[in-house]
């Protein structure tokens, strides 16, 4: 009788230990169906971010960095050295022109190679280097 009852108890835990596991597992489901909206909020604050660097003429340091895609520290060397422009109202906060920024990531602009054979092409058509002088160089006789 005492194995009987016991086998009964034993039972009726497993059969509370797999409710109480069902339980966890309707709850663990809520929590993931709640999440689907946090990413799509997610993906909205990425987008509405994305529009401020549109809409915005002037940034702070830390929109600069995100903006140009530089490090802080590699920004506040750039700003040290004065090879970014930038601007100090009041001696410490420092701000940037968009189009400033736009102007600097343009510039050292590299030539795709057709582009650079065409140069060449027409820079020898107006210049042709025959029958110029040769400085420092001796003549052959």
């Amino acid at each position: 009788m005492f194995n009987f009852n016991y086998s009964l108890m034993q039972n009726n835990n497993r059969l509370t230990y797999m409710e109480r596991l069902n339980e966890r597992l309707n709850a663990i489901e809520s929590v993931l169906k709640k999440i689907d909206p946090v990413e799509s909020l997610l993906e909205r604050i990425a987008l509405l971010e994305k529009n401020i660097y549109t809409t915005k003429q002037v940034f702070t340091f830390q929109e600069a960095c995100m903006y140009i895609g530089v490090s802080e520290s590699l920004l506040y060397k750039l700003t040290s050295g004065k090879e970014i422009p930038h601007y100090k109202p009041r001696g410490k906060m420092i701000y940037f022109a968009k189009e400033e920024l736009d102007e600097w990531l343009m510039q050292n602009y590299e030539p795709t190679v057709d582009e650079a054979v065409r140069m060449a092409n027409e820079a020898s058509a107006t210049q042709p280097f025959f029958k110029q002088r040769r400085y420092g160089k001796r003549k052959k006789a």
